[in-house]
């Protein structure tokens, strides 16, 4: 758990008091830790409150991405990924999605779709 020794107090209390840390920290799961440690990097741990809007914001960060310069595009595809990672975790696609797909259905007057026509719909 040396990544989580390296956050200042305020990221770890806010690790701490995060649902999975007691799992996380019996099972040394690294990994996840740094999922937690993103998500309240880049939602300030306001994700279940504000979804719409962390899901907006992290999408304009998404594509507002720029490789500055003198940075490796090793490090920008590093930054790139994570802020992908995070996109996810908030239940963003990137690209069609059925979600979309049901609400381009649901404006045609589609309310219940069938298989069929959430695939043409996402095609």
């Amino acid at each position: 758990m040396i990544v989580y020794s390296l956050c200042d107090t305020t990221m770890e209390d806010k690790v701490k008091a995060h649902k999975s840390f007691k799992e996380v920290k019996h099972t040394r799961d690294t990994l996840k830790l740094l999922q937690i440690i993103k998500q309240y990097m880049y939602t300030n741990g306001s994700e279940e409150r504000h979804t719409i809007h962390n899901q907006v914001m992290s999408t304009i960060s998404l594509f507002r991405m720029r490789q500055e310069k003198g940075q490796l595009i090793q490090s920008f595809r590093d930054q790139f990924t994570a802020m992908r990672q995070v996109c996810e975790q908030l239940g963003l696609t990137i690209g069609q999605s059925e979600q979309g797909a049901r609400a381009v259905l649901k404006g045609e007057g589609v309310m219940d779709p069938t298989t069929e026509q959430l695939n043409n719909a996402i095609e």
